[in-house]
């Protein structure tokens, strides 16, 4: 594991951030429950996708993992293009790093 993906994991054990960035994403659902990017991008039938703990699972096609797991699948990207995502999206607004 990457020392940048240890303290993204380590920021989203603190902050439960991952629901944050699910709303980021722009994934569609209700409450822990959305819509997977990777098998229901059209958000069609029932949300199968659960958010608990800082992490994800898609109980329709099997997909889980971290934060930056859930940005490398919403965004079709490699683990660099996630941190960088993540790095953006989180930076707060004096720039000083993640305002998560």
């Amino acid at each position: 594991m990457t020392e940048d993906r240890r303290s993204w994991d380590l920021q989203v054990e603190r902050s439960h951030a991952v629901e944050k960035v699910a709303a980021d994403l722009g994934l569609l659902g209700a409450g822990r429950h959305f819509f997977c990017p990777g098998c229901q991008p059209d958000g069609t039938g029932t949300p199968e996708l659960v958010i608990k703990g800082g992490d994800f699972q898609c109980f329709r096609c099997g997909a889980q993992g971290d934060v930056v797991g859930l940005v490398k699948l919403a965004k079709n990207c490699d683990l660099d293009a996630a941190i960088a995502w993540l790095a953006r999206e989180t930076e707060d607004p004096q720039g000083t790093g993640p305002g998560m």
